[in-house]
């Protein structure tokens, strides 16, 4: 009897072990913009992938970044914390078209880092990218993304 209230009371610490030991798997997808400028996405579609963004990247080259997938349209704000690069944030509709964009958001360095995003406008998908990749791609509102 003591060895199964042993064994439950270790059942919590083995879960949480379980879960690190085996991270979500890294989808990734081909973004297209309308440049012609694809970049390769890695997908945040799960609650844990959208929390950890791409916080602790030390790096993010121009031809990659982070595709943000919501099962709703809302109006989803971000913020910069332990994000240690500089991005470009870009927000679409349900129809991937481009509703919103911000430029360069620096890496939050007080605390309470502020947040980002459109106020009242709804979106489907946010894409982030290395700071700068907007107006090189002479990215605007209106503009249509493929993936």
């Amino acid at each position: 009897m003591r060895t199964i209230l042993f064994l439950l009371a270790l059942l919590p610490l083995l879960l949480l072990f379980a879960k690190n030991a085996f991270p979500e798997e890294i989808e990734y997808r081909q973004v297209v913009f309308p440049s012609g400028v694809s970049i390769k996405a890695e997908v945040a579609d799960t609650p844990g992938k959208r929390e950890r963004g791409l916080m602790f990247r030390e790096k993010l080259s121009m031809m990659s970044g982070m595709l943000f997938i919501f099962s709703v349209a809302a109006p989803y704000r971000f913020w910069m914390k332990n994000v240690k690069i500089p991005l470009d944030i870009i927000w679409l509709d349900s129809n991937r078209q481009i509703v919103y964009i911000m430029e360069d958001l620096q890496p939050c360095s007080v605390d309470p880092c502020a947040d980002f995003g459109p106020k009242g406008m709804a979106s489907l998908f946010v894409i982030e990218t290395a700071s700068g990749f907007v107006r090189e791609n002479r990215l605007a509102r209106g503009m249509r993304v493929k993936f």
